[in-house]
């Protein structure tokens, strides 16, 4: 299951970047971690310096990304993490002296509602 939610996760990410890359140019970078450290790091570099200023990511970017000029984070198909996987990945954004705001997209349902004890 691991494997199968990667590779759906690098394909739409893949298929995010083509289409950000194609309205915006060289500014937009991917990273996910089936590219190799090398390029990660490279495609990281250009975001930190103002090189580029959309990234597309994978879950990888959930830990130990420290950018504090990234201000906004779009997460799509939010349904699909739980809280504690949404806090982590909101909190890769305004982490510098600027405010970051976190948007969730999502479709429905949502789960089921909890029952509350007789």
């Amino acid at each position: 299951m691991i494997e199968e939610s990667e590779a759906v996760d690098l394909a739409g990410g893949e298929d995010r970047y083509e289409e950000l890359k194609a309205l915006f140019g060289k500014g937009v970078e991917i990273v996910h971690g089936r590219i190799s450290p090398i390029a990660r790091e490279a495609a990281m570099d250009r975001f930190r310096s103002g090189e580029s200023f959309l990234m597309v990511a994978t879950t990888v970017i959930e830990v130990g990304v420290n950018v504090p000029e990234a201000t906004i984070m779009v997460i799509e198909q939010a349904e699909r993490f739980g809280l504690a996987q949404l806090h982590q990945l909101r909190g890769r954004v305004g982490r510098g002296d600027k405010r970051g705001s976190c948007v969730l997209l999502w479709k429905p349902p949502l789960g089921r509602k909890r029952q509350e004890p007789a």
